[in-house]
């Protein structure tokens, strides 16, 4: 006891500087709002499973919001140098990463990409310095998700209709034409129709994330054309999409999905939504621990933790996030050094 109090009452009298020192600091560029928008509960949601993570790891998380503004998001490099973090977490919406991984590392700043890397031909243009201070990235499949979102919406309709080689037309909401998970997305969904003759995909669009876009835009092609699926790359563009179909009084005759595991939506509102990708920011809390107590090295991880809202997972995993109940789960169990190692999955994160 006494041993303790005396460890204690040295630290008490250690200058603040060199306790700040002893802890991580990591600055997360959000591409997304803080909180309600009309593009989803996604990214703010991101931050609550990293903030989580950066608690129990004793990392000192700092965030700065975009608004999906990506002018507004070129300038965040400014704000990283001034603050001097170990790591930036940086998200390549839009192409804009380049430039901020470009003036960042300049000073000698390491950067983390999440959800969206950079492109190889965007890694392979860094200098010799730049890539030393790359600090490798953490992606979900997205072909996957775009594939098995399809995958679901389809199988769903054929088991509803007695003939199974009839023509099912599909109608695609895509989030963007540039970031990497968007354009992946949308290459799983290419792959499942060509392996699938019987689906004819009769438009293709982008709503740029968004509720009230997705709503307009499928609006407008409901009036001539004949609908079967609508495939939506997040779940605030289904959202939009559900609300046109049901205005249009056609609702029953309708399948939508979308991907994200938004949860501001109400259960049964899609017939589908892929997920489990939104806890990555604490993933990445792991991993940058790891690397700062020199156990790991900078790598491209593409990590498999999507899954469909048809799994048992599902129902009990969306309670415990609009419930904000993640705060049980100990983090540090990811770890690859902790003597209970976990590996870090949907069902590992249901803590009780």
């Amino acid at each position: 006891m006494i041993k303790v109090f005396l460890v204690l009452l040295v630290f008490s009298f250690l200058p603040t500087s060199f306790v700040k020192a002893q802890q991580l600091n990591v600055m997360f560029l959000n591409p997304g709002h803080p909180s309600d928008n009309p593009t989803g509960h996604f990214w703010p949601n991101v931050n609550y499973f990293m903030q989580e993570a950066a608690d129990d790891l004793n990392i000192n998380l700092k965030t700065i919001y975009a608004n999906r503004n990506h002018i507004l998001m070129k300038s965040f490099a400014k704000d990283v140098i001034g603050n001097k973090p170990d790591f930036a977490v940086i998200v390549n919406e839009k192409g804009v990463a380049t430039s901020l991984v470009n003036k960042i590392t300049a000073q000698k700043i390491k950067v983390f990409m999440l959800l969206n890397d950079l492109t190889n031909e965007e890694l392979n243009a860094l200098t010799p310095e730049q890539r030393e201070y790359y600090a490798g990235s953490l992606i979900p499949n997205n072909f996957d998700a775009g594939f098995t979102l399809a995958e679901q919406l389809h199988q769903s309709i054929n088991f509803s209709n007695s003939d199974s080689q009839s023509k099912v037309n599909i109608l695609a909401l895509h989030g963007d034409e540039t970031s990497p998970a968007s354009i992946a997305r949308a290459e799983g969904l290419q792959s499942y129709i060509t392996d699938n003759r019987n689906i004819n995909l009769i438009d293709s669009t982008v709503a740029n994330w968004s509720k009230q876009q997705a709503y307009e835009k499928v609006s407008g092609i409901l009036k001539h054309q004949k609908i079967d699926i609508i495939w939506a790359a997040n779940d605030a563009m289904a959202c939009g999409a559900t609300s046109a179909v049901i205005n249009a009084g056609k609702a029953d005759s309708m399948l939508i999905g979308g991907i994200n595991w938004d949860d501001d939506i109400p259960l049964g509102r899609l017939s589908v939504s892929v997920g489990g990708h939104v806890t990555l920011g604490a993933y990445a809390m792991v991993l940058l621990k790891e690397q700062w107590l020199g156990v790991r090295k900078a790598k491209r991880v593409k990590h498999s933790i999507f899954q469909h809202s048809n799994v048992n997972a599902y129902e009990t995993f969306m309670t415990a996030l609009k419930q904000k109940r993640f705060h049980r789960c100990d983090f540090t169990q990811f770890l690859s050094n902790h003597t209970k190692a976990q590996t870090f999955s949907i069902e590992n994160l249901i803590c009780h």
